[in-house]
């Protein structure tokens, strides 16, 4: 079986999303979080620690990277390329086979359906936002501007 160990340093990616698949990584210290993007930002989706595998999700359905990873402190990694877990997942029954891909395929489902969610609450948030500032009122910003009058105003006074 093909393994590499590998350190990341705080900060750094061990994959990001979208990214083609090749391996599963499993963590033996550190801690890395998983990341997708919402707009231009990210949303944390887990915190992965010690002993626990990421990147799996892709080697059952050989999709590309539902989300990134990023070392939160020192991370070392083993890196298991799918090419040699290979050998160990055909012997697996069929039947096994299926019941792993049917979750993966779930598991996946339900992280889009996850993104999909967050986009339609921040649309409908901020309609709700713009929808509660009363009527005939002006933002801060414009209260803050003067206005034709103050300025005339201010030159009669002079």
């Amino acid at each position: 079986m093909t393994k590499t160990n590998q350190l990341f340093k705080p900060g750094q990616y061990l994959f990001h999303e979208g990214d083609p698949s090749e391996a599963i990584y499993l963590i033996r210290e550190g801690t890395v979080s998983i990341r997708k993007m919402k707009g231009a930002a990210f949303t944390e989706i887990y915190r992965a620690h010690s002993n626990e595998v990421i990147g799996e999700l892709s080697f059952f359905d050989r999709s590309p990277r539902s989300a990134s990873a990023v070392a939160l402190t020192e991370v070392d990694v083993v890196e298991i390329s799918f090419k040699s877990l290979e050998d160990a997942y055909g012997k697996i029954p069929d039947f096994m086979k299926s019941f792993i891909i049917t979750l993966s395929t779930r598991l996946r489902n339900a992280n889009d359906l996850i993104k999909r969610l967050q986009k339609d609450f921040s649309t409908q948030e901020n309609k709700t936002l713009a929808n509660l500032q009363p009527e005939g009122e002006e933002s801060d910003e414009a209260e803050n501007t003067p206005k034709k009058s103050d300025t005339s105003d201010q030159e009669d006074s002079k």
